[in-house]
């Protein structure tokens, strides 16, 4: 189950949070810039900080911990954003 907050921004939409999902990986690379481990991106959510106008789209592994982020001006960029670079339709996002 999804928390209410990400990183103490409040979760405004999210989506099913699978190992099925293909959002891509985050790579951890060591001093020498080789990877060392990789965390598959399973769940994304549009998150919004207190008293701030941006929102943030996360990316989560499966204990729904951030392991990505990037701002947006506006929910609906948030949105584009990730139908754009992972196939995330209006319809997979849940209200939280």
């Amino acid at each position: 189950m999804i928390p209410d907050e990400l990183d103490g921004a409040k979760v405004i939409k999210y989506t099913s949070n699978t190992l099925s999902n293909k959002f891509g990986t985050v790579r951890i690379i060591n001093e020498q810039k080789e990877t060392i481990d990789e965390i598959p991106i399973t769940a994304k959510a549009i998150c919004k900080y207190e008293g701030s106008n941006e929102y943030y789209l996360f990316s989560c592994d499966l204990k729904w911990e951030v392991i990505g982020d990037f701002d947006c001006d506006s929910l609906k960029e948030a949105m584009e954003i990730a139908k754009n670079s992972n196939n995330i339709k209006f319809e997979d996002w849940i209200t939280k």
